[in-house]
């Protein structure tokens, strides 16, 4: 009889059984003593892996409107089982509850937490590569080491003395406290790579690392325009300052672009009826964010509505809502006007 070799089976299912005895011995722990806060200083391990959790939550119910166990497990990498038991986690520690068809959504301190994670991590980053010289590929895991024990008090002296900085090193906008986290409307390079576009990178995920500084190496940052070539199956050929670099479709798909524009406009000189993208957003950090708590991200569509008698404010749409800027703030608004359809 051929014994088969338990070396394949045995240590992926300690692995699991570990993480179910960590989520098993985490819910009797808070069953037992429910805190009526989370704890800031002092977090245990247990804590920050499921603050991790939360974090993803949040970008799912942000993207999908709903939370799903297959979704999460799919987008943390856990077995479906442990995602149900990190939602478990998660329903212990006030952040998401259940409705009335037994579905799952954050909750108004799930929400609270998860942006306050994602302000401080993002700030960290900018304080690491500005002041501490860190590189860009290296600032993510220290920036995650710091986040969860960081006081409110802490988090706000940061922001001012790096001057309300509206985006973090790798492109992703920092939320003004309290503040939903603004989206990107950009794609990633591997689906809008066709031959002969002319497109601007907005942001770069953070992870791999690995992957993070051969494209920094590359000269592939936020802000750097970028000609597809051309494309093959699984390669995109991409023309960057003059030099043409092969870029493996699966490494493009780390990396957001949005149209580049051939000539930006300001949007306060847009008469009425007029299509537009933003480009880019002038003005102090603290202006730059509360343009992108509004929605006027760059890659965003904008319409002009109408004039005020007096011809300002203007109203504007911009993802579905209707702003009235005036003038002097649309002209901090660099856009590309669009035909209508």
């Amino acid at each position: 009889m051929k014994i088969s070799n338990p070396s394949g089976w045995m240590w992926p299912a300690i692995s699991i059984l570990l993480a179910i005895l960590w989520l098993w011995t985490l819910l009797r722990q808070h069953r037992k003593y429910p805190p009526a806060q989370p704890q800031i200083h002092g977090l245990t391990h247990q804590q920050v892996e499921v603050e991790d959790v939360l974090k993803a939550v949040y970008a799912q119910q942000e993207t999908e409107g709903v939370l799903s166990v297959d979704d999460l497990a799919r987008s943390v990498g856990l077995p479906e089982a442990l995602a149900k038991q990190a939602m478990e986690a998660l329903l212990a520690f006030g952040w998401i509850e259940e409705n009335a068809q037994g579905g799952m959504r954050l909750t108004d301190e799930g929400k609270a937490r998860a942006q306050y994670l994602i302000r401080a991590h993002r700030l960290w980053e900018c304080y690491l590569v500005d002041r501490e010289g860190m590189p860009l590929e290296a600032v993510h895991a220290e920036a995650h080491r710091r986040e969860h024990d960081t006081t409110s008090d802490e988090l706000e002296r940061l922001d001012t003395e790096l001057e309300h900085p509206a985006w973090d090193p790798h492109g992703h906008a920092i939320p003004a406290p309290s503040c939903q986290v603004p989206s990107s409307p950009g794609r990633p390079l591997a689906e809008e790579g066709a031959p002969g576009r002319h497109l601007r990178i907005i942001c770069l995920d953070d992870e791999p690392a690995p992957l993070l500084a051969q494209l920094v190496a590359l000269g592939l940052r936020p802000g750097v325009d970028v000609k597809i070539v051309d494309r093959e199956l699984d390669l995109l050929r991409v023309q960057v300052d003059g030099d043409v670099i092969p870029l493996a479709s699966a490494a493009a798909r780390h990396i957001s672009v949005v149209p580049t524009p051939a000539l930006p406009l300001e949007l306060g000189k847009l008469p009425a009826g007029s299509r537009a993208r933003v480009v880019e957003i002038k003005g102090g950090g603290q202006h730059q964010r509360r343009m992108l708590d509004m929605g006027f991200v760059p890659g965003a569509g904008v319409g002009v509505v109408r004039e005020a008698p007096l011809g300002d404010p203007v109203e504007y749409t911009v993802k579905g809502t209707a702003i009235a800027l005036r003038r002097e703030e649309a002209n901090t608004i660099l856009v590309e006007e669009v035909e209508s359809k």
